[in-house]
């Protein structure tokens, strides 16, 4: 069985969605949510990563603004185009 470290309200509405979308197939929910972490979770590090890039370019003042956006769109672009060639192959 799996152990929910939550808050009441929150572990609440968790088994609420168990029992609502997934007919209560823990199981099934639990597939899902991984399947949405490996597909979005990379997002969140990635925010994070140029959140502290940001704050360590800005202490040094060597690089501008510019430059990190393009390094950025870069970055994402090439993330869009590895997530679709997963997905065709």
């Amino acid at each position: 069985m799996i152990t929910l470290d939550l808050p009441e309200v929150l572990e609440q509405h968790f088994w609420d969605v168990v029992r609502h979308s997934y007919h209560g197939d823990l199981q099934a929910a639990m597939v899902a949510f991984l399947e949405l972490h490996e597909k979005y979770g990379w997002k969140e590090q990635f925010v994070r990563d140029v959140k502290s890039i940001r704050e360590e370019v800005h202490r040094k003042g060597d690089i501008k603004e510019k430059d990190i956006e393009d390094a950025i769109k870069n970055i994402e672009d090439y993330r869009k185009t590895q997530c679709t060639r997963f997905f065709v192959l």
